[in-house]
């Protein structure tokens, strides 16, 4: 296909370069952020960052995969660790430093989703453009289902959808601001400045509840989900601001590129060849194969997602029924068997722990659902209505019984009522939430009825657009009802899929609008348009207040007061900490670090401080890989949930290693868990008795250990093998 390649860069050079300088100014607009703000560690709001950088240099030093355990010594990652592969990667090719590649690694996360929703916005909106052109004579019920001339260019959406995916907030940002000025003006009180923080907890924490109603499904008590839920409603520009390097992060690219190749199986399996089919069909599998890998929680919606998208191509495809069926069958196994296997050593070491459902007992407040996409819902719910009030004025008539209805349109009443009983049931319960969605899920109905029953180019593109519309919905009804098993209430279960739904209605919302834009708004009387239009405008600024304010007070709540760096440890040289209400420097702990990961090569295991998650313990495995004895027990206690008592165990066998005045029991230790160097610092002094640490002088004395390093807080002893 080289001449179809060549003839493809000399008509699309532009579209290529600008693709490329769109890449480069979203990597360096976020490389600034995190030059301004570096810090791989903060007291109150150091997030998962610890953890990340503890496998991603274990990842990094490992032989062997899968990768060793930084934080239970002996053991292998039982986590979906791919990501972190993908980024040591890039670590090895470029040598480059892991605490710096952590800063690198975030912009460039968030340029692959800036350019792969851009990728998306553009090709659904220059398909569209295209069949349009095709079928500018064809007749139809709408202007904004038109094949008219579209008066934006498809970059506009391809922006749009980036935009909206990457670099724009929720409304929380308009709220702060209202309350701000409302406590100056009415109350007299000063305002204490924007919080970027809690524009990713819209929800309140919720208490459980149990309706009447639902007493014949829902259990007097379920274990983990009773009392209340905390709930995290991260959108991807805090994801990216707060740049903790974790799997939900660094899978969003891969959902874009797993979206953009069954838009491709969908657009292209008609008139495309075997040999094609083939291509693409495996890569699609492996795109979908990699999400297990990289957050496993993307990957059942992706896999129901994908066999929608495989029904649409098939569905579009010539041949007779029983041949689609076949080929949907075939399409639909053969993609997920081979998801499977493309990453099968990653599946054979990995453990599952409660992976079931469990009933939810908490429901997501409708204002809270809409302060958070309140803007995407503004436009798609526009563009249905535009799209299908005809239609839907006719369905209405007809469920009333104030006309008959024909053919064509039995079958949607068909699929409609069930749809407007479930609602009315859902309102009875108290699901309003649910109910506002089966509102929405009514318009895709009917949108998509219109679609498949008026033919024309464009379908396909506007197929795929209401299939992740529907998705969204489903997903946001979903987690009313269920919840993953083990969860802590519904707190991950609502994060991880309203990050999913996030893209899928911001992508759909950059189309849509490019839609309205294009062939509506301009056919609307000046009121009417410019209302719209005020509308949109009011919503878009306010949801863009997180973006400017929050950027501003993010690069500004570093650790301590240091000039600009992308070095993640430039913080620990003038940095004090609080712990145990005594205030040490971390400057003797960074010392000892670049020594240990200056002068100790492969990956032998470190004895150091153990204490709770989100606290400065585990500091020598996180910032150099080394393996230590235990690190922070909750996040081991999930993915060792089978055997978790293994974590109460070593963390006893720290302390008594630490404390014992007797040398042999020490011994005894280090051997057990193949000990070969042992961190005496501040934090070991503040954590355990002195009598104990003194053993290891003595030790070093007597030969049994060495004195490998020391400063004038922290010291390094070596276990001497015999």
């Amino acid at each position: 296909s080289r001449r179809e390649l060549w003839d493809f860069v000399r008509r699309r050079w532009r579209l290529l370069a600008f693709s490329e300088a769109l890449f480069l100014a979203a990597f360096f607009a976020f490389l600034a952020i995190r030059y301004l703000n570096p810090d791989l560690w903060h007291p109150y709001r150091g997030g998962e960052k610890p953890m990340e950088l503890a496998y991603l240099n274990a990842v990094f030093r490992s032989t062997v995969m899968p990768p060793y355990d930084p934080w239970f010594a002996g053991g292998y990652l039982n986590y979906y660790y791919w990501g972190y592969f993908v980024v040591a990667s890039l670590m090895r090719v470029a040598a480059i430093v892991p605490t710096v590649a952590f800063n690198l690694a975030v912009p460039l996360f968030f340029a692959l989703t800036v350019t792969g929703a851009f990728s998306l916005g553009y090709n659904f909106a220059a398909g569209v453009k295209q069949a349009g052109t095709r079928r500018r004579e064809a007749r139809t019920t709408d202007s904004a289902q038109s094949g008219g001339k579209f008066k934006l260019p498809p970059v506009v959406c391809g922006l749009t959808a980036a935009v909206f995916t990457a670099a724009i907030g929720n409304l929380d940002g308009i709220v702060q601001l209202s309350q701000g000025v409302w406590a100056r003006a009415v109350d007299g009180t000063a305002w204490t400045g924007f919080d970027f923080w809690r524009s990713s907890r819209m929800i309140p924490p919720l208490d459980s509840f149990e309706p009447p109603a639902l007493a014949f499904w829902l259990p007097d008590f379920i274990p983990g989900v009773a009392g209340s839920s905390w709930h995290i409603t991260e959108f991807p520009f805090f994801t990216f601001l707060f740049a903790d390097l974790h799997a939900h992060m660094m899978v969003i690219p891969f959902t874009l590129l797993a979206l953009g190749l069954g838009l491709c199986l969908v657009v292209g399996l008609r008139n495309r060849s075997r040999t094609w089919l083939v291509c693409t069909a495996l890569a699609l599998a492996v795109a979908l194969g990699s999400l297990w890998a990289i957050n496993s929680w993307d990957y059942p919606s992706y896999l129901i997602l994908t066999a929608g998208l495989v029904f649409l191509a098939v569905l579009y495809s010539r041949g007779t029924p029983r041949y689609k069926l076949l080929l949907f069958a075939g399409l639909t196994a053969g993609i997920l068997v081979v998801s499977l296997l493309s990453f099968w050593p990653f599946h054979q070491y990995y453990e599952t722990f409660n992976s079931g459902l469990d009933p939810s007992r908490w429901r997501t407040p409708v204002d809270r659902f809409l302060g958070i996409h309140g803007l995407f819902l503004f436009i798609i719910a526009t563009y249905l209505l535009v799209t299908t009030w005809r239609d839907l004025a006719v369905l209405l008539r007809i469920v009333a019984g104030r006309t008959g209805a024909s053919l064509e349109y039995r079958w949607l009443r068909l699929a409609a009522v069930p749809m407007i009983i479930a609602a009315v049931l859902l309102a009875v319960l108290g699901y309003w939430n649910a109910v506002l969605l089966c509102g929405l899920l009514l318009l895709v109905m009917v949108a998509g009825w219109r679609v498949l029953l008026h033919p024309h180019p464009g379908r396909p593109y506007e197929s795929v657009v209401l299939v992740m519309v529907a998705m969204a919905a489903l997903i946001v009804i979903g987690v009313d009802f269920v919840t993953v098993e083990g969860d802590i209430g519904r707190m991950n279960t609502l994060f991880k899929y309203y990050l999913e739904v996030w893209v899928f209605l911001a992508i759909v919302g950059g189309y849509m609008l490019w839609r309205l834009a294009s062939v509506w708004l301009p056919s609307l009387r000046p009121a009417p348009a410019a209302m719209w239009t005020f509308l949109l405008v009011l919503l878009i600024g306010c949801s863009l207040i997180y973006v400017v304010m929050g950027a501003r007070v993010r690069v500004n709540d570093r650790f301590a007061e240091l000039p600009p760096t992308l070095d993640g440890t430039a913080y620990m040289t003038v940095a004090e900490h609080w712990e145990r209400e005594q205030l040490f420097p971390l400057k003797w702990d960074r010392e000892a670090i670049l020594w240990l990961q200056d002068n100790v090569e492969g990956s032998p295991v470190v004895m150091e401080a153990h204490m709770e998650q989100y606290r400065w313990g585990g500091r020598i495995a996180n910032y150099t890989g080394l393996p230590t004895v235990l690190g922070w027990p909750w996040h081991q206690t999930q993915q060792r949930h089978g055997y978790r008592e293994q974590i109460d165990d070593r963390a006893a066998d720290i302390k008594r290693a630490y404390e014992t005045i007797d040398s042999g029991e020490a011994m005894e230790f280090m051997k057990q868990y193949g000990v070969s160097y042992v961190i005496v610092g501040e934090l070991e002094r503040l954590n355990y008795r002195e009598t104990g640490l003194a053993k290891f002088e003595y030790m070093a004395e007597a030969g049994i250990l060495t004195k490998v390093y020391e400063n004038e807080g922290t010291a390094i002893f070596r276990r001497e093998f015999p």
